[in-house]
């Protein structure tokens, strides 16, 4: 029984290899870059980590099923830029997408070969302006306070109009104001990248119920808010990453930022 048993184990294994087939494609080898830049500065338009991606659709592969292939993601770096090693080579649209900036259309028919850069302009909704922050040594709780300051602009197209309106769609309203606090570069709203307690979250967060026209108002003029103040306690002899941002409330509730500042806290006094 035992001979009869083993025999029908060999034969089975001895079959397996016949239901498998190799696999001939090529490894994925190209390579997608670029950098996102805003149209207002011409400078990179600045992120926080995977805060949000270039959407891609490969278009010259049809697939099993007769269509496109499922999106995949390009995420961008904090300074603007993305890039992506393991890409198929062919045709591709591409979209930027879930953003702080006004809705684009797709790019459409992309060539990648073994390494495509293509980069974007984009029209952010806000920008930070005015920003500084002070830090003073408090006796009564042994740390440092740090104060911060800023002001957010609606920018103005090249006639000098304040960009309130595009292409038949209104600014969303402004939805928070928020400084973002952490102990690595990597510092925004993006996952990992801000110290997650309550006295740097809830603390350094303004909401908004103004209309924009209050708003400017606030800032006695047509395109600047009034200041906003944050304060948050700081530990002594601690370096410290800084930025902040505003948020508008449309469909992704994403940041516009400021530039990434160190905040070096000395020894206690």
């Amino acid at each position: 029984m035992k001979k009869i048993l083993f025999l029908l184990l060999g034969i089975t294994l001895l079959s397996l290899p016949s239901c498998f087939k190799l696999d001939n494609w090529d490894e994925p080898d190209c390579t997608f870059h670029g950098t996102v830049y805003d149209v207002y500065t011409g400078e990179p338009l600045l992120a926080s980590q995977d805060d949000w991606q270039i959407r891609t659709w490969e278009r010259s592969w049809t697939g099993h099923g007769g269509g496109a292939t499922r999106s995949r993601d390009l995420r961008i770096k904090q300074d603007g830029t993305y890039q992506n090693t393991k890409y198929f080579a062919g045709r591709y649209d591409l979209l930027p997408y879930n953003g702080p900036y006004w809705p684009v259309d797709t790019l459409k028919g992309v060539e990648l070969k073994k390494s495509t850069q293509q980069d974007f302009t984009l029209t952010p909704y806000l920008q930070i302006v005015d920003f500084d922050h002070k830090v003073a040594w408090i006796a009564s709780t042994g740390r440092y306070r740090m104060m911060i300051t800023f002001k957010v602009k609606v920018p103005s197209d090249a006639q000098g109009k304040v960009v309130l309106e595009k292409d038949g769609k209104a600014l969303p309203q402004l939805r928070d104001v928020r400084a973002f606090l952490s102990l690595t570069t990597f510092c925004g709203a993006g996952m990992n990248s801000f110290i997650d307690f309550s006295e740097y979250v809830t603390d350094l967060r303004q909401n908004n119920s103004k209309t924009w026209d209050e708003l400017f108002n606030d800032g006695n003029g047509k395109d600047i808010t009034g200041q906003y103040s944050l304060t948050c306690d700081l530990k002594p002899n601690y370096t410290y990453y800084l930025r902040v941002g505003a948020c508008v409330q449309d469909a992704y509730n994403k940041y516009n930022y400021s530039p990434i500042v160190k905040v070096v806290v000395p020894q206690a006094q």
